[in-house]
């Protein structure tokens, strides 16, 4: 059987791979709508019904790495927040890709910092529209 390691993954903001993440996890959901209606049997039904993505990722932080401070931007200018375009790699390795992409409007970011530890950068978004394979 063939897995990916874990390794091989990266997050990548535009065309930009954000430098020294360690992990990202991509939540998908699905609703389902109940049907059921008098003169039903004793099982519910349900139709499908709208899909959402949840986005997170975490890693160390770096001070002079371009998409973190984009990142970081979007949170913390004047200017109206946009949404990114953001890459979820589960293969990054020697030039091929494999993963999800989607607009993805942020919805938080944390830093954190320990006296015996390396500053940590995480941030966390929902997919705006559809989320696609690469």
């Amino acid at each position: 059987m063939a897995v990916d390691h874990g390794w091989h993954g990266s997050v990548v903001v535009g065309a930009t791979t954000v430098a020294y993440m360690t992990e990202w996890t991509l939540e998908m959901t699905g609703d389902a709508l109940e049907n059921t209606h008098f003169g039903s049997t004793y099982d519910r039904g349900f139709e499908p019904g709208l899909r959402s993505h949840t986005v997170s990722f975490s890693g160390y932080s770096e001070d002079t790495d371009a998409a973190q401070h984009a990142l970081l931007a979007e949170m913390t200018t004047a200017a109206l927040p946009a949404a990114v375009t953001l890459y979820m790699l589960t293969n990054n390795d020697a030039g091929s890709t494999a993963g999800f992409t989607g607009s993805v409007i942020l919805t938080g970011i944390t830093r954190g910092a320990t006296p015996d530890g390396l500053q940590t950068f995480s941030a966390n978004g929902r997919v705006n529209g559809l989320l696609s394979t690469v």
